[in-house]
């Protein structure tokens, strides 16, 4: 384990030493002080101590059957262990267990066990415990720390906090980290509630209550911290010291195309910003398949047109960025776009638009920017996105994962929000969701789209490896559709996935077996399926994303999201959103409800924020609920 400095330091969440690792919340609490003999007396949905007598119990395997005897040579390796369990006022109740040892439970048989578990009244039905565990009464009220995957264990967090709590003064230090954080003594004073006096009720609570009511302290100290930083990174309203209308006008007009109605109101929006002030702030959310790309470009174009300064647009690859690239310079040739990659060279004096990837961060220091667009700005970090602008640089993060509202408010405080929701052109996008005994219906469907003359993608989420897999896809599927598929995955060279990426936009090739790769800026007017396989593997948003790269030019499509199993109660009402939503802010607003804010909150979700407190693990509630706790 180390020294003992080591063991309660946790660099992962930025916390270094005793007072900093005291500024972990707990997710909840669970009352150990007693355990209920009557399971209705417990709170429901939320875990508790229960107590009853062992009854029996048996051994289960993964299908839930029956394995042998318990005393039998291989019932250790049982996969679960139900146990049928007497308690005051449900007789022979089965409760079922993970990881236990059956032949530690088989000597528990007649005897009374405590259990901590999760009591869940049924819609049609008595009430059943769920996530039980063996436990014991301890006399307290017991904090409970979650971890981040892949990162730390809540284990290694509670562990840490006690180790912490032992420290003499170790309090007293982590409230100093409190004290003179304005936002925080703001709300400390609202609740009439000491720094030293919260930090022992997060982790020492007395009472159930004093422990939820700390929480709910902590997480609004956390809101008003996020609020706060986003008044104050507000930029000084200056004027601007130039009109874009006149060359805005004349590059709309100069389009080959009509621009939607929703185009045009926040084309008008960005220009009213602009014109307003030097430095403007604007969230640009274009639903997949608006148009967003080509707002952005015509407000960069007016900026770069009018002040004669150089703007910029930044993406998350290579593949979207040749992309925005091509478009730009067939659009606006006097402003010479440069394209700026790895390996890219020197940008020339006259180009007064620059396209380009995690390169042009490199070049910050020698650019000087009027204004620069943040394209998919989820999948930038703060720091990154904040590089390349000084105080004057007009912003406009753009993003096709649409953000709610109240989200964009709370965490953009004093930026613009501008929204696309309609797309130019009509069409209708069937979605279902699909197990592996539908896949000869999947095969019928892709036949009837290429006859129609349209292109169909099976997407994957793996290159290599067991299970569905691009290359072992493409094999297959060239069986199915000989000479008529193209593989394109991460691992490939460039010029093999862009010769892919051709064969398939030109016919030559109308299915493509694909990564992630066409999640983003893959832009095939006539794709009339798409098939993800793993479905339960992607977020939401990202579903949402790979379904607008159907039916660009309109008309109707089909987007098929594939399961290898039945999926969790969460996940198939995820799916089933995803079917029921086809606007993307709609979807957005039910997958918040669902989860939370989730992956738009990452930072604050891993401890690694700005924010003091680690690990608020916010709700929609926490922002968008009156003031008070």
């Amino acid at each position: 384990m180390g020294d003992r400095a080591d063991f309660f330091a946790l660099p992962c969440l930025g916390c270094r030493n005793a007072a900093e690792a005291l500024l972990c919340l707990p997710k909840t609490y669970i009352d150990k002080t007693r355990a209920h003999e009557r399971i209705h007396r417990a709170p429901a949905e939320r875990a508790a101590l229960f107590q009853g007598k062992l009854v029996r119990c048996r051994g289960l395997n993964a299908d839930g059957q029956a394995t042998r005897s318990p005393f039998a040579r291989f019932a250790r390796f049982a996969h679960s262990v139900e146990l049928t369990v007497d308690f005051a006022d449900a007789s022979a109740m089965r409760v079922r267990l993970f990881g236990a040892r059956i032949e530690e439970l088989a000597a528990l048989v007649d005897q009374t066990i405590v259990l901590q578990a999760c009591a869940r009244p049924l819609a049609n039905g008595p009430t059943s415990l769920h996530g039980a565990t063996l436990a014991a009464v301890t006399g307290c009220i017991e904090p409970q720390y979650v971890g981040v995957p892949g990162g730390i264990s809540g284990q290694k967090i509670r562990c840490a906090v006690h180790a912490a709590l032992g420290i003499e003064g170790s309090l007293d230090q982590a409230a100093l980290l409190l004290q003179g954080n304005a936002p925080i003594e703001s709300v400390l004073h609202e609740h009439g509630i000491t720094a030293r006096a919260l930090l022992q009720d997060l982790h020492r609570p007395a009472t159930l209550r004093a422990g939820d009511t700390a929480l709910a302290i902590a997480r609004a100290c956390v809101v008003r911290e996020i609020r706060s930083a986003a008044v104050a990174s507000r930029v000084v309203a200056a004027p601007c010291p130039y009109d874009i209308d006149q060359h805005l006008i004349a590059l709309v007009a100069a389009q080959k195309e009509t621009l939607s109605q929703d185009q045009r109101r926040a084309l008008n929006a960005i220009r009213l910003q602009v014109n307003d002030r030097r430095g403007a702030r604007i969230l640009l959310n274009g639903d997949v398949g608006t148009g967003k790309t080509l707002v952005f470009l015509l407000a960069l174009a007016a900026i770069a047109s009018t002040s004669g300064k150089r703007v910029a647009v930044v993406v998350p690859s290579d593949l979207v960025a040749r992309q925005i690239h091509a478009q730009a310079q067939a659009r606006f040739p006097q402003l010479q776009p440069c394209l700026v990659m790895a390996g890219s060279g020197d940008v020339p004096d006259d180009s007064l638009m620059l396209i380009g990837t995690q390169a042009l961060f490199h070049r910050a220091e020698h650019l000087e920017l009027e204004a620069l667009v943040v394209d998919e700005q989820h999948k930038f970090s703060v720091a990154q996105r904040t590089v390349l602008a000084r105080g004057h640089t007009h912003v406009i993060e753009a993003s096709a994962t649409p953000i709610p509202r109240s989200l964009a408010l709370a965490i953009f405080d004093g930026w613009m929000q501008v929204r696309i929701v309609n797309c130019p052109v009509q069409k209708t996008i069937v979605s279902r969701i699909a197990m592996p005994e539908s896949r000869r219906k999947v095969v019928a469907l892709a036949h009837a789209h290429l006859q129609r003359g349209h292109k169909v993608v099976f997407l994957y989420p793996k290159v290599d490896g067991q299970g569905a897999t691009v290359r072992a896809a493409g094999e297959r599927l060239d069986k199915h559709f000989q000479g008529k598929v193209a593989v394109v995955h991460g691992q490939m060279g460039r010029d093999a996935k862009e010769s892919a990426l051709k064969a398939f936009a030109s016919g030559e090739r109308p299915i493509i077996a694909a990564s992630t790769a066409v999640e983003v800026g893959v832009d095939v007017p006539d794709i009339g399926l798409m098939v993800v396989s793993g479905a339960d593997r992607f977020a939401v948003a990202q579903l949402h994303q790979l379904r607008g790269r159907l039916a660009r030019n309109g008309g109707k499509a089909h987007f098929v999201m594939m399961l290898d199993k039945k999926p969790s109660k969460l996940t198939e009402l995820r799916l089933r959103a995803v079917c029921q939503h086809a606007d993307g802010f709609s979807l957005a607003e039910r997958d918040m409800e669902l989860r939370g804010f989730g992956d738009v909150l990452g930072d604050l979700q891993s401890g690694q924020s700005s924010a003091t407190f680690k690990l608020p693990r916010l709700q929609v509630a926490d922002f968008t609920k009156p003031a008070g706790v």
